[in-house]
């Protein structure tokens, strides 16, 4: 059933994944299987790209998937799922609103599914939204893909004997972030709040920012140990060093770009001063070029920027 479904979002999808097609080094492909990854133990699992790195958690009380990637991936998912479990999915969490993370949440919720998201997700989703950086605007999502129970801070879930710490990190990659932290199994979900390899794709036009992204750092840093297996919203598998090393590229990139903006310089004069020079060999080799990253942190520090007109409808 969720298969034909699926069909009706193929067009849907289809600008968005263009749009987003050089997101990671590893590309998109919206057909085939899904590389699954054990994590820890019986409960946990990681569905890598083509989109959102997904997370599963499977036993007793059947399974909870954290991100859904874009709508065509569902029966990928599902057929994931069902070799870790005969039991049902009875949950889906998005870590923030963006399709490449919830695009399947239509097909879900149309099987009953329950999602959870924070208030600022179920309120993107409601309404059209639109992409700063690629210029294009993003429809209001049907009823059946809204979260159904949402919160503005903090919940604690019980879920295959497991304790799950799920928190809002406020304005980081957006205004809707949240991380995931499996207790006992020791991993982390940081959605993208956290991108393990390269400049970060902030997106400011949905309440994100560079200090919010740093905040959001550190408080992962503070939640886990060294131990803890980290799954960001994109890339490969990390842990808190590595936390800690993003954490110090973002505090110099601001400082960089902070301190000639409080010298007046405009943003092409900022560009030009190539202030991430010194990050480039280790931080500028992923889809976010310096340039790119320099305006996002130039638009978040002074809200200097403009919705784009007559934007294509991505879906």
């Amino acid at each position: 059933m969720l298969e034909r479904r699926t069909e009706f979002f193929v067009c849907a999808a289809a600008l968005t994944v263009l749009l987003v097609s050089n997101l990671s080094a590893q590309g998109r492909r919206m057909e085939g299987p899904l590389e699954v990854v054990p994590l820890r133990g019986d409960l946990t699992l990681m569905l890598m790209e083509p989109a959102g790195n997904v997370l599963v958690s499977a036993g007793n009380d059947g399974a909870l998937i954290i991100d859904d990637q874009f709508a065509p991936m569902t029966p990928q998912i599902l057929t994931a799922v069902a070799k870790l479990t005969d039991e049902p999915i009875r949950y889906l969490f998005n870590t923030h609103w963006h399709s490449d993370h919830t695009g399947g949440n239509a097909n879900f919720g149309n099987e009953g599914i329950v999602i959870v998201a924070h208030d600022n997700v179920r309120e993107r989703l409601t309404t059209e939204q639109f992409h700063l950086m690629f210029k294009a605007r993003s429809a209001a999502r049907p009823p059946e893909a809204l979260p159904v129970i949402t919160y503005s801070q903090s919940m604690t879930f019980h879920f295959n004997d497991d304790t799950i710490d799920v928190l809002h990190v406020p304005l980081a990659h957006t205004d809707g972030d949240t991380v995931f932290y499996f207790r006992n199994a020791d991993v982390l979900h940081t959605g993208d709040a956290f991108i393990s390899n390269g400049y970060p794709l902030i997106d400011v036009a949905s309440g994100g920012s560079i200090k919010g992204q740093i905040e959001a750092t550190q408080t992962m840093i503070d939640m886990i140990g060294e131990n803890t297996i980290v799954v960001s919203g994109h890339g490969p598998l990390a842990d808190r060093a590595r936390l800690i090393e993003v954490r110090e590229m973002l505090i110099t990139a601001r400082g960089s770009v902070l301190e000639l903006i409080d010298q007046g310089l405009t943003l092409r004069e900022i560009k030009a001063a190539k202030p991430l020079q010194a990050l480039d060999a280790n931080w500028g080799m992923g889809f976010v070029k310096a340039k790119t990253f320099i305006t996002i942190i130039y638009q978040s520090e002074t809200g200097d920027w403009v919705k784009p007109a007559n934007m294509p409808l991505a879906e």
